[in-house]
């Protein structure tokens, strides 16, 4: 039943204005339907198979010989009442489809007088506001048109002024959202199991490349740089480009479009820090430190789990420890309440750790039992590192058991996770195991770590055989 899957869906406030809807002669007239939705209403929503047609026929039409025609045209007829009202409350909080939709009634009852008022009002309100991203574009795009099929309608004919202020804007909003979607797709495409068709994107570039009277729109630019750091890792050029762009950026885009902007950049850093080009680790930091000020890492007023942490990871091999410090206490609170501990303490403790400060950081990993697996393998390798560094090596030997244990028995791991830290695991043996003094099998080990493609922890295990 399709009208449980959509009551499930719903708030208190979803209830009280849907209520509004049914009695309202102008989205339902039919009374069945009143009685039908107020005994969903007063109900827990459960499954389909709670509410047969039987069942809700003598729910709404008591004492009455049951005719399951009846109950299935109120079923229907309250279903297209809710999505009446779901239109309707999308279309009631975009304030820019109204003014469009005002402007075409106005323009086809020829209230031209009106039209021409509204239009002006509108066109000064979308100048007033700050934000210039796609959405805006193709906005005044549709105001556009709306004025030239104004000028066609009540004369017949148009100005050149109009025609090409409507070409000029159509360009702008196409070229802007076209550069915007193909950063998501091609951002999503390594997830798909086919190359998506770009379809008009290498023209797309090149007409941007050869009209620099386009490079005063920050919604063409930032996607357009944007677009050739995905596509062209290997180049920096266009990277840095697209972070010369991010302050102006800010003032004139959304923060959840802001946030996806960042993350192109953030994307880009991690892949050359992957490749070992260590001059990255800067320039994300200061992306993430950007990005804090704006505060395009918190949504709804929270930050993820993953963000939190990989902020504090990049400062920390920074060493910047006492920005981070500051960092995890002042963002704790805006983690979400049933990972707070968790992540605190996690990154509290690898806070402490690369700190050299043992004695700190231990009890917060062994009190911990993290919900999250890869917060689990992290805080296993860094009790196995600081064992080492302490000099327990009964302890150490103890955790490396449970540690290949734990690998065999998390089935969740990818198979890419789990070989990282088993050869972790594997190589630490391998060290523990060296002869002292033994420098040709030690640096025959050190070649080996090197060689490894997949291995958690590389640079310290190359560190401790040196």
């Amino acid at each position: 039943m399709k009208i449980l899957t959509v009551f499930r869906t719903f708030t208190k406030k979803d209830w009280h204005w849907m209520q509004k809807f049914v009695q309202s002669p102008v989205f339902n007239q039919h009374e069945s339907v009143q009685k039908l939705f107020q005994f969903f209403r007063k109900q827990e929503v459960k499954t389909e198979k709670s509410y047969s047609s039987d069942f809700l026929y003598q729910k709404v039409f008591a004492k009455t010989s049951f005719n399951p025609a009846k109950i299935h045209h109120a079923t229907h007829y309250l279903l297209q009442t809710t999505e009446d009202y779901l239109a309707w409350q999308e279309w009631q909080q975009d304030t820019t489809s109204q003014r469009l939709h005002l402007l075409k009634a106005l323009r086809r009852r020829n209230l031209a007088g009106m039209f021409e008022e509204q239009l002006e009002k509108t066109e000064k309100s979308a100048d007033a506001q700050p934000l210039r991203h796609a959405d805006h574009f193709r906005f005044r795009h549709e105001l556009a048109l709306e004025n030239y099929q104004h000028a066609i309608q009540g004369s017949g004919r148009s100005t050149a002024e109009q025609l090409q202020q409507f070409s000029n804007l159509h360009d702008v909003s196409f070229l802007a959202e076209k550069l915007k979607y193909a950063c998501g797709i091609f951002s999503h495409q390594r997830l798909l199991p086919q190359k998506v068709d770009m379809g008009l994107l290498p023209m797309v570039l090149q007409y941007v490349e050869s009209h620099p009277e386009l490079w005063q729109f920050p919604a063409i630019t930032v996607y357009y740089h944007g677009f050739l750091a995905l596509s062209h890792p290997e180049e920096d050029r266009h990277f840095f480009a697209l972070k010369e762009r991010l302050a102006e950026a800010a003032t004139c885009f959304p923060l959840p479009e802001l946030r996806a902007v960042y993350l192109i950049g953030v994307n880009f850093c991690i892949h050359r820090i992957n490749l070992r080009q260590e001059q990255f680790l800067r320039e994300v930091f200061e992306l993430y430190q950007s990005g804090l000020e704006s505060g395009v890492f918190l949504e709804q007023g929270q930050i993820t789990r993953l963000t939190y942490t990989n902020i504090a990871f990049a400062a920390m091999r920074l060493r910047e420890f006492d920005w981070v410090l500051q960092y995890l206490n002042n963002y704790r609170e805006h983690l979400p309440e049933s990972q707070r501990q968790g992540a605190y303490a996690f990154n509290l403790a690898r806070y402490y750790c690369e700190k050299g400060d043992y004695k700190q950081a231990m009890p917060l990993l062994l009190a911990m039992d993290f919900d999250d697996v890869l917060h689990n393998l992290a805080a296993k390798a860094m009790l196995a590192k600081m064992y080492w560094e302490t000099g327990e090596m009964v302890a150490l030997d103890s955790l490396l058991a449970s540690f290949s244990a734990y690998l065999r028995r998390k089935r969740q791991l990818s198979e890419q996770q789990r070989q990282a830290y088993r050869n972790f695991v594997i190589f630490l043996k391998k060290s523990i195991a060296l002869p002292p003094g033994n420098k040709t099998r030690k640096a025959k080990l050190r070649e080996e770590i090197q060689l490894c493609a997949l291995l958690a922890e590389k640079e310290w295990l190359v560190r401790i055989n040196d």
